[in-house]
C-alpha cells in the first residue's frame, strides 16, 4: 500500500485533473497528479526527450532499466521492460541492462552510456574518461540529453520506493509508449 492515499481526481486542481485524464490509468500518474504545481512541468520534461529527444529510443529504454535496477525500483523495472518489448527489444537485452559492462549485448555507444549511468548513480559527478566515451558516442546534445535522461529516472525511482506505489494489478491496456507519448502531445 502506498505510504500516501492517491488522490481523488474530483479534489484535484482543474489542470492537473484534466492533464490526468490524458495519461494512461498508471499509479505514478495518479500518485503526480497530487504533486500541485509540479506535475504538468514534470511531464513536459518526459514528453520533451519522448517525443523530441536526440537520444535513440532503445538507448534510452536501456538506461531507464539500467537506473532501474542500481536503484532497486520494480515499479520502474516493471513498466520500462514492458515499454521495452513495445520497442522491440530482445529478452536478452533487457536482460543484460541487470549485469556486467561492457556486454557484447550492447554497441559501443550504449555500453558508453550505460557506464556513464552507473558512474552517475553511484558518484553523482561522472568522471572525465567515461564523460568523453558517452560524448564521443552520442555528441554535445545527445550526451546533456543523457545526464538529463539518467537524472530524471533517479528522481523517478526515489519517488517510486519512497512513497511504495503499487504495480497495477493489471496490465493496463493501451499504456505502452506510444500512448504516453500521443497523450503528451496532446496535452
Amino acid at each position: 500500500m502506498a505510504r500516501l492515499p492517491y488522490p481523488d481526481p474530483a479534489t484535484l486542481p482543474e489542470a492537473n485533473r484534466k492533464l490526468l485524464e490524458t495519461l494512461p490509468a498508471l499509479n505514478i500518474f495518479k500518485m503526480l497528479a497530487g504533486s500541485g504545481p509540479s506535475f504538468a512541468p514534470f511531464m513536459s520534461l518526459i514528453n520533451a526527450y519522448l517525443n523530441e529527444g536526440v537520444l535513440d529510443a532503445e538507448l534510452r529504454e536501456l538506461v531507464i532499466l539500467r537506473v532501474g535496477h542500481l536503484c532497486g525500483s520494480a515499479y520502474e523495472l516493471h513498466q520500462h521492460i514492458r515499454v521495452s518489448r513495445v520497442l522491440g527489444l530482445s529478452q536478452a537485452r533487457i536482460e543484460a541492462t541487470s549485469g556486467d559492462l561492457p556486454s557484447p549485448a550492447f554497441t559501443a555507444a550504449e555500453n558508453a552510456a550505460l557506464a556513464l549511468a552507473d558512474d552517475l548513480v553511484a558518484n553523482v559527478k561522472a568522471g572525465k574518461a567515461l564523460f568523453d566515451v558517452a560524448r564521443q558516442h552520442l555528441g554535445d546534445t545527445g550526451v546533456q540529453e543523457l545526464v538529463i535522461v539518467i537524472g530524471v529516472y533517479l528522481l523517478v525511482c526515489r519517488y517510486l520506493e519512497t512513497l511504495e506505489i503499487e504495480i497495477e494489478e493489471t496490465d493496463i491496456a493501451g499504456s505502452g509508449l506510444e500512448e504516453i507519448k500521443r497523450s503528451m502531445s496532446n496535452g
